[in-house]
């Protein structure tokens, strides 16, 4: 990162934002763009932990091996020669030049706009005043009409095993191994868990998943998570539902990796001097993001309330545009929700769990009956749809299936702009693409699909 250092300030910056991940540098951004004086000070590297050890790197090594399966389907397509599987070493190269690749282009993004960088960290020393320390032990006093707080979050550990760099490493430290470790056990089976379990045993690992919960993937619904309990255990990953004592579990693998969750980063913030309410769980604010203290704001992982770049990123943009008067909110209820499994699932809106049967009913459309997924060889998944009987209005959506992560988004426009399933169904979608499958389940909502068997 581009650090400055010994810089002078104007006697009152507009803005300091501390912590340059999605949250922070969007609201750098947009405050820019508005024509404050900003500051940003990055610990770290810029793009918080998104871009350096989470959804970038993560999804980099899922890619590789979604390339890797494609490339066995290659005979299919008329390739008679297919390549050798991919070096787990040569692969980490690479996934770390993409991250420095896109680091930097991020850097190049802000240099373009008027905002001061200092490589540092920042504690409150009152209201709207700070200290920053910068990597070299230099101390600078900054102070600024409003902050915005994006510290971000880090792993969560279990104090009970430790954090062992060799054996016991958590979601930072499995991206930076240099080879694949013969066993590994992961401990805890949400969205983190399962990508890595997937990774890993995509590369070749003996892979078992333990979750203390009834069945993996907790927070999604029942038939997702079973589906993806079925992926997993046909990649030969062990699945250990309603976990006991963990001891025994681990006591063989060469590697075990704890993918428990994340917390914020708010220790050494000093929130006490300017009076900033928080908890374990993070910085309290108020449904504009601002703190209990006025002109104080917080947003992206810092709060506790989502760990997913995307609304931090939407939060770090609503926080800067309400410092300018706005009074921008986030509605966390149609966010779409994905986890790259192989294949990826995705969700918006409500689960069936969370509905009642006699409201609503389910279309569902099989990709096995899409012939874009026949070409790709992407067979594998469904898009379900539930639609509220008395309104029509869309109610939630679950995916399983390639390109989840895209299908999902169109149905997370459509819960936010309160689309009923007849708007739905009288767009057309491209032919031959997988989203036809939207229109496939909405259609089968009430039996009248055309490309499905007549269930009458």
């Amino acid at each position: 990162m581009n650090s400055v250092m010994n810089v002078t300030f104007p006697a009152s910056l507009d803005l300091i934002v501390i912590g340059g991940g999605p949250a922070g540098y969007s609201a750098a951004i947009r405050a820019a763009q508005f024509g404050n004086s900003v500051l940003l000070v990055e610990k770290e590297r810029l793009g918080g932990a998104c871009l350096n050890s989470g959804c970038i790197p993560t999804k980099f090594l899922w890619e590789t091996l979604n390339l890797e399966k494609k490339i066995k389907r290659a005979a299919d397509h008329g390739f008679a020669h297919v390549p050798a599987r991919p070096e787990f070493s040569l692969v980490q190269q690479k996934k770390n030049k993409a991250i420095d690749i896109i680091g930097h282009g991020l850097q190049n993004l802000l240099a373009s706009y008027p905002i001061t960088i200092i490589e540092g960290t920042a504690h409150f020393t009152g209201h709207r005043q700070v200290a920053i320390t910068t990597r070299d032990g230099a101390i600078t006093e900054a102070q600024a009409s409003k902050i915005i707080i994006a510290t971000g979050s880090r792993p969560r550990d279990i104090p009970e095993l430790g954090i062992d760099p060799i054996r016991i490493i958590n979601s930072d430290d499995a991206l930076r191994l240099g080879g694949v470790p013969k066993t590994m056990a992961i401990i805890g089976a949400g969205a983190i868990g399962v990508e890595f379990a997937f990774i890993f045993a995509g590369f070749g690992c003996d892979v078992t998943l333990i979750e203390k919960e009834s069945h993996i993937l907790p927070a999604e619904d029942g038939e997702l998570s079973s589906e993806v309990k079925k992926l997993l255990q046909r990649q030969g990953v062990k699945v250990i539902e309603s976990a006991g004592t963990l001891e025994p579990l681990i006591r063989d693998a060469e590697q075990v990796l704890v993918a428990t969750g994340r917390q914020p980063n708010i220790e050494t913030l000093n929130l006490p001097a300017a009076k900033i309410n928080f908890n374990e769980n993070g910085i309290t604010v108020n449904a504009y993001l601002e703190t209990s203290q006025n002109g104080v704001y917080a947003c992206g992982d810092v709060t506790g309330k989502n760990y997913l770049a995307y609304i931090a990123q939407a939060e770090g943009i609503a926080a800067a545009e309400n410092i300018h008067g706005g009074k921008n909110t986030i509605d966390y209820s149609t966010t779409p929700r994905v986890i790259f499994s192989q294949p990826p699932i995705a969700s918006a809106g409500k689960r069936p769990k969370d509905c009642d049967p006699a409201e609503v009913i389910a279309g569902r459309f099989p990709f096995t009956a899409n012939s874009r997924a026949f070409i790709e060889g992407e067979r594998t998944g469904w898009v379900k749809v539930l639609v509220e009987k008395k309104t029509g209005l869309i109610a939630g959506c679950q995916v399983i299936g390639a390109e989840a992560e895209a299908l999902i988004s169109i149905i997370s426009m459509a819960l936010k702009r309160k689309t009923t399933v007849n708007d739905l169904k009288r767009e057309m979608f491209f032919h031959p693409s997988m989203a036809e499958s939207i229109f496939g389940a909405c259609e089968d909502a009430f039996n009248k699909c055309i490309d499905l068997p007549n269930k009458i």
